[in-house]
């Protein structure tokens, strides 16, 4: 990533990371987008967990354009239900890829290939969605898919993430132009 003073827009490849499901971390499977977060272990000490090394970064380059009044292109690599609270109202557009090479995804930035696509999961709209209590319940069913979990969760609470054009990233979504 290079910010350049004269480009009016700033494409940047996210790509989160949680290690794997038997190795992950001392503690349940990360899907925020952070770093340097405050988690607790099973064995309730404290530890940090970093899911997107470069979120810094990002901040930096998305604060810089935008204060000249510029557009900021976030890709991130969906590999796993990702929480996006951290890095989607920082990017006026969002892309979700799938280890999808980003020269495909510049093409089609750039007006050579149309835009198609639909998310095939539902992203969770926050850590509390997700939260598992001392018993090892999570509060929205694992056996439940995501775009379906409202019906099982609390009258207060939703699962799928809103950005705030009240857009739902449910399974389908997906926007073109």
């Amino acid at each position: 990533m290079r910010a350049d003073k004269a480009a009016k827009v700033a494409v940047l490849f996210l790509h989160p990371e949680s290690g794997d499901y038997f190795n992950a971390t001392p503690g349940l499977l990360e899907l925020e987008l952070c770093a340097d977060k405050t988690n607790i272990a099973m064995n309730g000490d404290a530890y940090k967990e970093t899911t997107l090394s470069n979120l810094a970064r990002f901040n930096r380059i998305a604060d810089y354009m935008h204060e000249k009044g510029q557009k900021v292109v976030a890709s991130v690599n969906i590999t796993l239900p990702w929480i996006l609270g951290n890095v989607e109202p920082k990017a006026d557009v969002l892309i979700a890829g799938y280890d999808t090479f980003e020269k495909a995804q510049l093409e089609v930035l750039i007006g050579n290939h149309k835009p198609v696509g639909r998310l095939p999961i539902t992203l969770p709209k926050n850590s509390a969605v997700i939260a598992v209590n001392e018993y090892g319940v999570c509060v929205s069913r694992n056996d439940v898919p995501g775009y379906d979990k409202d019906k099982y969760l609390r009258e207060d609470m939703t699962y799928a993430y809103k950005d705030s054009t009240g857009n739902e990233y449910k399974l389908d979504f997906g926007l073109s132009y």
